[in-house]
Parts: structure tokens; C-alpha cells; sequence
């Protein structure tokens, strides 16, 4: 599958926060840290892209009780195995 390079730099970004691992969770806002040339919005745009093409998956938006100010909220999501086969294939 040919990806555009946004979606792939976002892609590498979720597999390397995993370390390539299916099971394992990321969180949103960390890619949005990692991925320096994009925006916030972009980002989850990219997000929202990449779970259409089935590449990650995201689950339900959660909010952090922690010390966030209200309303914010957090997506856990993961990398699914058609996405690591996809960061393997170039």
C-alpha cells in the first residue's frame, strides 16, 4: 500500500513508540509531541486517517483526573498488524 509521507511519518512515529508492538498502548498527545512539523490537528487528522486505512487503531477518548484542567481528554491507540507490515515493507 502506498501511503502519503504524512501519514507514514505519523505511522513510524505510533510504531516507534510501541517499539513495534501491537499490544502496546500509545497515547495520543505523545505522537502529537513527536511529530515536530505538524500541528495538534494535523496530527489527528493523520490519526483519524490511518485508523480509516485500518493501520492503527484507536480506542475510546479518555479523561485524565491527574492534575488536566477540565475537558481535557486523551485516545489510546495502537498499531495494528496490517501498519507494522506496512513500516517493514520499505
Amino acid at each position: 500500500m502506498v501511503i502519503k509521507p504524512k501519514l507514514r511519518s505519523i505511522l513510524e512515529v505510533v510504531g516507534d513508540l510501541s517499539d513495534k508492538d501491537a499490544s502496546t498502548n500509545v497515547v495520543d498527545t505523545s505522537v502529537a509531541r513527536y511529530a515536530e512539523d505538524l500541528s495538534t490537528e494535523e496530527v489527528n487528522d493523520c490519526l483519524n486517517e490511518l485508523e480509516l486505512l485500518g493501520l492503527i487503531k484507536m480506542l475510546q477518548r479518555t479523561r485524565n483526573m491527574e492534575g488536566k484542567k477540565d475537558g481535557e481528554s486523551f485516545r489510546l491507540l495502537n498499531i495494528t498488524k496490517a501498519g507494522l507490515e506496512e513500516l517493514l515493507s520499505n
